[in-house]
Parts: structure tokens; sequence; C-alpha cells
């Protein structure tokens, strides 16, 4: 619609009722910009994962000078639910999710890795009882040879089995804990960004971090879209580019996850690596400010 420009030249007092109305809507920031992005709600009180995805999106809000209304969806639910919903396009317009060529296929990428890589480096939470059997695994078959635990609709499990790890799923998140509290799996690797709250929030169950093995594959932690949603992909692409471009995006990743990179002590790490046969082709793996380094955290040191 366009608004005739005489009205901007005419004093507001003397303008209609019903004609204000109308050009203050028109030309209002707020009501011009503002767009609902809704996103998956967290699957449990504990759950924290959620957390910095948010805050990137409420620095995206700042970056695109968009009025977002950021909402959690109605309901809980898994990973694969929420991919579901997004690709119907029902109570849900954003998730966050490690890339695979299947979900490329069925969403939109936003191919900038919010997380920098980091949820491709994994710790082991075991039981405190089983201490004295992680002591002695030093090679990869030794931990392959154990069961891993991996919620069912997860890429990671994928990646362990295309490694030939042993894997036992979960069809819910707090299932997980629970299997490895009662010995039905041996370890459940976890990105140092999530191991750490995930062991507060289930001190009760008696587990620990295991204390000098790592597992590390390549995996990008992208936003996506519904695939017909290409403005606000634009939007949140341009604002994520600057973010990377500005250090803003770096700055928000050590406020939330320095810590547990300097807790993870990688200078003494026995890091088993692994391949990502799901990683996409188009991964921005040469683009160097998208990734978290290990060595150049030590050489910051």
């Amino acid at each position: 619609m366009r608004v005739d420009q005489s009205l901007h030249s005419t004093p507001l007092c003397s303008l209609p009722p019903c004609i204000l109305v109308l050009w203050l809507l028109l030309t209002s920031p707020l009501s011009a910009g503002q767009q609902t992005v809704i996103y998956p709600r967290p699957e449990s009180q504990g759950d924290v994962r959620a957390n910095y995805p948010v805050a990137v999106l409420q620095l995206c809000e700042k970056k695109s000078n968009q009025a977002f209304l950021l909402k959690p969806s109605k309901v809980s639910s898994q990973q694969g639910r929420s991919i579901r919903q997004l690709i119907k396009g029902i109570d849900m317009d954003i998730i966050w999710a490690l890339t695979t060529e299947e979900r490329e296929n069925a969403l939109l990428p936003i191919r900038i890795p919010i997380d920098r890589g980091l949820l491709g480096w994994r710790m082991l939470l075991i039981r405190k009882a089983d201490s004295d059997l992680f002591q002695t695994v030093t090679s990869r078959e030794q931990l392959a040879a154990l069961l891993a635990g991996q919620g069912h609709d997860w890429p990671d499990a994928d990646v362990l089995r295309a490694n030939q790890f042993r894997v036992a799923t979960s069809s819910t998140y707090e299932g997980l804990f629970l299997m490895l509290a009662r010995g039905h799996i041996q370890y459940l690797p976890r990105s140092i960004s999530e191991i750490w709250p995930e062991l507060n929030s289930h001190s009760d169950l008696n587990l620990q971090v295991q204390t000098h093995l790592m597992i590390h594959y390549p995996a990008a932690f992208y936003f996506f879209v519904n695939k017909n949603n290409t403005q606000l992909a634009s939007i949140l692409t341009g604002c994520l580019q600057t973010a990377s471009q500005d250090g803003s995006l770096r700055a928000l990743f050590n406020q939330y996850f320095r810590n547990a990179i300097v807790e993870a002590d990688f200078a003494h790490k026995t890091i088993i690596a692994l391949d990502n046969p799901q990683l996409p082709e188009a991964t921005p793996l040469t683009t160097r400010e998208y990734w978290f380094s290990p060595e150049e955290m030590l050489q910051n040191e």
C-alpha cells in the first residue's frame, strides 16, 4: 500500500482520527519490522541446551534491527518432531540442530555454525561406579567396544555407528541419563558445551565426567528454517555474517563456553578422532573464523 507523501507535511493534529491511526500503523518501525519467531521449547526443566541458541537469536535481533518476537513452541518435543513441525510450518519457525544431507534437503540451513563446531568435541558422562573401567580405555577400539547412549533422532548416533561404535538409543532426552544411571549404557558422549550443566542438573544419579578421553568429529550446528521462509533466512544470514566479522558472535560464544573449554583441559586429553559421513559438502570448513580451534585457544592462554 502506498501512503500519500503529503501526509508527512500535514500537522498530525489536523488529520481525521481514522487517517491518523492508519498513518501511525504504516510508519511505526515496530509494526513494519516485527516478526514472530517460534523456536523449540526445552525438553525438560533442566534442559539448558536452548539458552545459547536463543541468545544468538537475540544478538541477531540487535544486528539486523528487526523487531523479533521470540516465542517458545506451545509444547516440548524431541528433535525429530520439531523438524517435522518446521517442514510443515506448524507452530515452529526455526530450529537449531547438527546438519546432515537429509536435513539440508528438507529445510533451509543458515550455513554459519553458531557454536563454532563445539558440538563435535565430546567428553564422556559415565557412572561413578565405572570410573576404573574407563581408566584402562586408551584407544578408539577399546571405546567402540563399550555401549554408548544417544537420542533416537540425533545424527550423532549415526556418526558413531558409521565408525563402528556400539550405540543404544532413547526416545527422550531425560531417558538417556536414567539409562546411564541404571547401567543400560556405559557412557554418554556430550559436548563440552553441555556436559557440566547436565551433570549438575542430574546430581542425584551418581554420574561424573570421565577425565582423560575426548571424541571429536567435524559437526556444524546451524539454524534451520522452512524452505519457503527465505526472508527469515536472509535476515539470519546477514546478522550472523556481521556478528562473525565484528567479533560479537565469538564474544557471546566465549561468554557461554570459555570456562567449559578451559575445564575440558585439551592438553591432557586422549582425543579419539571420528569421521562424519553425514557432513554435507557445502559445509564451510575452510572459513576459519567460523570454527573453534583448541590450538588457537592454547596459544592465547
